[in-house]
């Protein structure tokens, strides 16, 4: 940079006339080269907006390689005349060689200055954006800072994503797919709109699906389809319910309002039937009741006879659709299965837990263990809800206990994970009931009923707000 001072003030050093504009220009880029000096300075600031040192390290490199590359240019610039002396080549045409080269120099200074303060301007505009705006689509946000910006697409994504991450991380902003689009919605104001929405369903009970849209009348200023795609798929503080006058939404404020029926899922209000079902399996008919009875049967037969049975039976009772549509317990798994699928599941845990686990339900022995683990014998019984899974250890709705060891002790009843607390309940309910010979006092529910280690139903689940956001696990 001195040198390059030397050649402006005294041009006679390059074979130039001194304070000219051959001899002056070399001042300009010797000054714009000084303040290519700064950039710690704007490194800094860089860093202070949510990027690493390795985020932007590509960058550098080529800002460095463009200081260097501007005074190799000069360099050839300042050297001309003597190529042309040396040479015996035209002045005027080296005078034009090296002009040229001048300009490449300016111009390379020029582009390394541009890039960090784009780079700077990116990251800032990134920051403040996800900070003040409530709504942001995705894809159409990341369009836009590509189009206003000199930098690479490539370097713009791989920057965008990294600080829309940390925000995600730090539960700031929270994303959601939403008819087709991501969406970044502001944490704390998503949460204050829904609080505000749940306030207004919890003045009714049941709630229609065009009332419910009305209802929301889109507080997060989305378009309509994404309005919608909220609604259907990630509203967590209630769900639907089937009912006789077609399909509702009920706030989980409410759900213990609710009876549902074993069989079909059909759900009604317990204040209309006047009928209290809160340890107890309610069928909303006669065909329900029926069609679960006769499931029940189909499985406690042989193996061999239960497939037969089942299949030809199946197909008597597709003939009842609304029933058998939601009821085919029989044939999926989480369903009446009583657990197919969670003995294995169980058995699987307890084997990693170094426990002598054995499977002995294949062989449908008649009020036969499932399991016997470390000597053990247990019965596993998942079903639908707490109640059904306990009553199914019992001889029908009214009946005793039927699952005992070879000595005459009760087997324990190992029921769904999520489902423990009621199951006990109803356990200490059949007991005082005298449901379960041989035992008469309601405290040893505790040694009968058999926390499983798997789930038994559909939970919502709300996660660390990673990019995803809320999400649904099936389980069981």
């Amino acid at each position: 940079m001195i040198i390059s001072f030397m050649w402006g003030l005294d041009g006679k050093h390059i074979a130039y006339e001194a304070h000219t504009f051959d001899s002056m220009k070399f001042i300009l880029t010797a000054a714009f080269a000084g303040g290519l000096l700064a950039l710690p300075v704007q490194t800094r600031a860089i860093l202070r907006n949510g990027l690493t040192s390795a985020d932007i390290a590509r960058k550098i490199n080529e800002y460095y390689c463009c200081f260097y590359t501007s005074y190799f240019l000069m360099t050839c610039s300042a050297a001309t005349p003597f190529i042309a002396w040396q040479y015996n080549i035209s002045s005027s045409l080296m005078w034009w060689a090296g002009l040229l080269y001048w300009i490449a120099a300016l111009l390379t200074q020029f582009y390394a200055a541009n890039q960090i303060q784009e780079l700077k301007k990116l990251a800032i505009a990134i920051n403040e954006g996800l900070k003040e705006q409530k709504a942001i689509n995705s894809r159409g946000w990341l369009a836009e800072l590509k189009q206003g910006s000199n930098l690479s697409a490539e370097l713009i994504e791989s920057i965008y994503l990294k600080l829309v991450s940390q925000y995600i991380l730090q539960g700031d902003t929270r994303e959601q797919e939403l008819a087709g689009e991501n969406w970044l919605l502001n944490d704390a104001w998503y949460e204050t709109k829904m609080a505000e929405f749940n306030e207004r369903l919890n003045s009714k009970l049941t709630h229609s699906s065009d009332e419910l849209k009305s209802l929301f009348a889109n507080r997060l200023n989305l378009p309509s389809a994404a309005n919608d795609d909220l609604l259907n798929r990630y509203l967590d503080c209630g769900s639907y319910y089937s009912f006789s006058d077609g399909r509702k939404f009920v706030s989980f404020h409410y759900v213990d309002e609710l009876c549902t029926c074993t069989s079909c899922g059909l759900s009604d209000i317990r204040s209309v039937n006047g009928t209290e079902h809160v340890n107890h399996e309610w069928y909303c008919s006669d065909v329900c009741r029926e069609t679960e009875k006769l499931c029940l049967e189909i499985h406690e037969r042989p193996q061999a006879e239960f497939i037969s049975s089942a299949a030809m039976n199946g197909l008597i009772l597709m003939t009842l659709p609304e029933v058998w549509n939601t009821n085919e317990k029989m044939f999926a798994t989480g369903g009446q299965g009583h657990g197919f699928a969670a003995e294995r599941g169980n058995h699987l845990v307890d084997k990693a837990r170094l426990k002598d686990s054995h499977i002995l339900g294949d062989d449908n022995a008649k009020n036969g263990a499932d399991r016997l683990v470390n000597g053990t014998e247990i019965q596993t019984k998942y079903c639908a809800t707490a109640a059904r899974s306990v009553g199914a250890g019992f001889d029908g709705q009214n009946g005793q206990y039927r699952y005992y060891d070879s000595n005459g002790t009760p087997m324990q009843l190992e029921v769904p994970k999520d489902q423990y607390a009621k199951a006990l309940e109803t356990m200490q309910n059949k007991i005082r009931d005298g449901k379960v010979p041989g035992v008469n006092d309601p405290v040893e529910a505790t040694k009968l009923v058999r926390q499983g280690h798997c789930y038994g139903s559909v939970r919502m689940i709300k996660g660390n707000k990673g990019i995803g956001g809320n999400f649904r696990e099936q389980v069981g």
